[in-house]
């Protein structure tokens, strides 16, 4: 009963996921759509789910049509067969097509698409879509398209070529929802280096020493208690080895029954991968070292705590890997999840992914600075966003103040641009689009798909109208008129054109950055506000320190319930649910 809340939880977002997934394939039957569900959402089940439907609604034919389940890894594959299996165990009472489904890596795909039972293709990890491998999918015009990401932008540029997102749920809302755990991060403190490539093996090797490798092992130590299973994320093979055996060698070899490493190449055991993971799962306290392994298909959620020990520009990367840790286990209800960050002073790299992206819900192709507000009700909510709007020189008509809901998330993109000469130094001012529940997954689209395509627009000088027209921009406050759609388009321009000439850091494009800026506004209760009532009903519970946090900081609504379920022989479990979840638990426990 414990898990109740969660796993209510997944269902609701993910039925308005399938009920979008056949509104728009109903539509247009060779639609290209993405599903944009973060790690730990569960976008497999969700997938599989809208497949099944598709075949219960006639939308796909059963016996006749055929659906092939791609991706660029076995373990992404297996993962889907499992779903598949996992769909069955919990509908037993609908009919499944799994018979109708092939699964295929890859590049083994090109030499089915000539059947023309084939009716729709599920990219797995979508955001690779952009290789030259999947575009003979794209080519095949009769064919729907259905893309699974956590993220539609890349850090590469390259755009994703589908029509538009059937659904998205951003990392926050699944927070909100309770579908994940918020991480606490901790930061250990790495080294300096001098090196300007984060995606050459020669520089990221030289993260590979003793004494940046004795901080990562010194955090590990002083945290065993809390952090129980552990994976860690280095850049080079050699680096994986090599801290696996100093791990070996230190105090932490007492506190976990299991250390290895893992890469593309092997295991520190010398098995198959597969048997490797399995492994794995059967330890309470493990540490698995790895390059690049553990960021898709590998579902584990006794684990707990990730440790970025290299650095990345990628939102993508970064979010995959923290999502091994961000899961609900089954096993634990008071679980809590970690993440430590490796920061190494690199001064040749302007720009480097922190956890704050994790409620920016943006592309970070075009790496704007990122800016943290918090507030506890809606007098400081305003006193904070006039604050922006001063000290970011938004003009007074341009300055949206929202009529204010507790529950909406609020955000704000500033784009400069430049207002003309000051006594000593140009002046520049922002213009502004507010970000709210209603508007967005349109205006993030919008930021996406000029972010992810601007460098491209840039080269080409194409017209800035023309590629509006492309964007569905109705209800964007902020871009109805050219002369604001000419303010976004240019400071989008401008930090495109920074990054493609970033050696020449003496540009005066480069000196006025950054050109976009993204405020977050957190709500945050003070921890001296919690009713000691609360306290004293926290007080038996597990996952006491897990509900307290979730009340101060903010993740909890204010409408939300506390509801305590006893343990079999000690103490207690206390779930957070909304109104509706409330209802029903106390209907159940009155009959």
């Amino acid at each position: 009963m414990e898990n109740q809340g969660y796993v209510r939880q997944f269902d609701e977002f993910q039925s308005q996921a399938v009920a979008n997934i056949i509104g728009d394939f109903s539509e247009t039957q060779n639609g290209r759509y993405l599903l944009v569900v973060p790690t730990g959402g569960g976008k497999t089940f969700t997938a599989v789910k809208a497949i099944n439907e598709l075949f219960e609604r006639g939308l796909l034919r059963t016996g006749n049509d055929k659906v092939i389940w791609t991706a660029h890894r076995t373990e992404l594959i297996v993962q889907a067969r499992e779903t598949f299996e996992k769909y069955k165990v919990k509908y037993p009472e609908r009919q499944t097509f799994t018979e109708d489904v092939i699964f295929l890596m890859i590049d083994s795909v090109v030499s089915s698409l000539a059947d023309d039972a084939i009716k729709l293709v599920v990219i797995d990890e979508a955001h690779h879509a952009a290789a030259n491998s999947y575009q003979p999918i794209f080519q095949r015009q009769r064919l729907g398209i259905l893309g699974l990401t956590a993220t539609p932008s890349r850090h590469d540029g390259q755009p994703l070529e589908f029509e538009r997102e059937s659904f998205s749920i951003g990392f926050p809302d699944l927070v909100d929802l309770g579908v994940v755990l918020k991480p606490e991060v901790i930061t250990v403190q790495g080294g300096r280096y001098s090196f300007s490539s984060i995606s050459s093996e020669d520089c990221l090797e030289e993260l590979n020493n003793a004494q940046r490798n004795a901080r990562v092992i010194q955090s590990l130590t002083s945290n065993h208690e809390r952090f129980k299973k552990v994976i860690v994320y280095v850049g080079t093979r050699q680096h994986a080895k090599d801290l696996c055996q100093q791990l070996k060698t230190s105090p932490v070899a007492e506190l976990y029954e299991s250390i290895n490493w893992v890469t593309g190449e092997g295991n520190s055991r010398g098995i198959d991968r597969k048997e490797f993971f399995g492994a794995e799962k059967g330890f309470e306290r493990s540490i698995i070292v790895n390059v690049d392994i553990l960021t898709e298909g590998y579902d584990d959620p006794s684990i707990n705590t990730v440790v970025m020990a290299r650095p990345t520009r990628s939102k993508l990367v970064y979010m995959q890997s923290m999502g091994r840790a961000i899961r609900h286990d089954p096993g634990n209800p008071g679980k809590r999840a970690y993440i430590v960050e490796v920061v190494d002073e690199l001064p040749n790299i302007r720009y480097r992914i922190d956890n704050r992206w994790l409620y920016s819900d943006i592309s970070d192709a075009l790496e704007p600075a990122i800016v943290d507000r918090q507030y506890a009700t809606e007098s400081e909510f305003n006193a904070q966003l006039t604050s922006v709007y001063e000290e970011y020189g938004v003009d007074l008509p341009a300055r949206i103040h929202p009529e204010f809901r507790p529950n909406s998330r609020y955000s704000l993109l500033l784009f400069k641009f430049y207002k003309g000469s000051g006594v000593n130094s140009p002046v520049f001012e922002h213009h502004s689009v507010l970000i709210d529940n209603d508007n967005r997954p349109r205006v993030s689209n919008m930021f996406n798909f000029l972010s992810e395509r601007m460098q491209s627009y840039v080269n080409k000088s194409v017209n800035r109208e023309q590629v509006f027209k492309m964007i569905k921009i109705d209800g964007i406050r902020g871009v109805e008129t050219e002369k604001k759609r000419t303010l976004v388009y240019h400071a989008m321009e401008n930090a495109a054109k920074v990054m493609e000439n970033a050696a020449k850091e003496a540009d005066v494009l480069a000196e006025a950055r950054p050109w976009i800026t993204f405020v977050s506004f957190q709500r945050k209760l003070a921890e001296t506000a919690l009713d000691e009532r609360i306290r004293i009903f926290l007080k038996d519970a597990v996952n006491s320190e897990e509900i307290i946090r979730r009340l101060t900081s903010g993740e909890a609504l204010s409408h939300s319930n506390l509801v305590k379920i006893p343990l079999p022989f000690n103490g207690s479990v206390v779930r957070i649910c909304s109104d509706n979840e409330f209802i029903q638990t106390k209907e159940l426990v009155d009959r």
